[in-house]
């Protein structure tokens, strides 16, 4: 919900939206900001948690740059970048839907009512976008027929969502691959992202993610969405910076907290 002004827009961003318990999901909010800069490639850093159900301040920090502030603390910032990113060759809508089945969510998920990976989440509420490891390859797919309850007024899923379904598939591609004894705990931090063709609700799509390697203390990962006649609708660059809260990376460490809230 928007409040216009000349130079800024007043902006609450819904609990439907939630990645996190309460909070923003981190692709969508890059997309919501991205959406600002009305063009087809850009990169948006991630400077605090976002809390959903707070008005919030939407600014054009410059021609080609926008800002979210909560008053005076800035949450997150964009502008306009160029990706440059190689993609894997892509799976079958087969294949994806084969990794699909052996999504770990499914047995151990640290946020279950995420927008877009969430088992807890209903058609034409959250994404049901299910990502598991493709055999012999270092990739996550999963297939993704877009809602037609998502999609704007000529059946196009808005650049937000678009966003939002690259971000889990990176992360749970990070997550497969780990050590299953890896200790990280990581947030999106960043997200770079290139638009391509239009995602068309009702058609299907496979998304893919692949992890790229650690950057200091990030990790980084990229993911793709791919249209029915095999054009790439989307690719996106992903930094998960490691902090003392988020997403377990390891599988042993995503097990015990799910033993020890059970």
């Amino acid at each position: 919900m928007f409040t216009d002004s000349p130079q800024q827009k007043q902006v609450v961003i819904g609990r439907r939206f939630d990645g996190m318990p309460k909070l923003a999901h981190g692709g969508y909010l890059a997309g919501l900001l991205a959406a600002t800069l009305d063009e087809g490639s850009a990169e948006v850093r991630l400077r605090r948690p976002v809390p959903t159900d707070r008005p919030l301040t939407l600014a054009r920090a410059e021609p080609e740059a926008v800002e979210l502030r909560d008053g005076e603390v800035l949450l997150a910032e964009g502008a306009l970048a160029e990706l440059s990113l190689d993609v894997p060759l892509p799976v079958t809508l087969a294949q994806a839907e084969r990794a699909s089945g052996r999504f770990p969510g499914f047995h151990s998920h640290p946020f279950p009512d995420c927008l877009v990976c969430g088992g807890a989440r209903t058609t034409g509420d959250g994404l049901r976008i299910f990502p598991g490891p493709v055999a012999g390859r270092r990739l996550v797919a999963a297939p993704w027929v877009p809602a037609p309850e998502l999609a704007d007024g000529v059946g196009q899923m808005p650049s937000e969502l678009v966003w939002a379904a690259l971000d889990c598939p990176q992360l749970w591609s990070l997550m497969v691959h780990a050590p299953a004894a890896s200790p990280d705990l990581v947030v999106t931090a960043a997200l770079h992202t290139r638009l391509g063709h239009p995602v068309l609700a009702g058609a299907p799509h496979v998304v893919i993610g692949w992890p790229i390697g650690r950057n200091g203390r990030g990790w980084l990962a990229g993911a793709a969405v791919i249209g029915p006649d095999g054009e790439l609708c989307a690719v996106g660059r992903q930094t998960a910076a490691v902090t003392s809260w988020g997403v377990p990376l390891g599988r042993q460490r995503r097990v015990a907290a799910r033993t020890s809230a059970a």
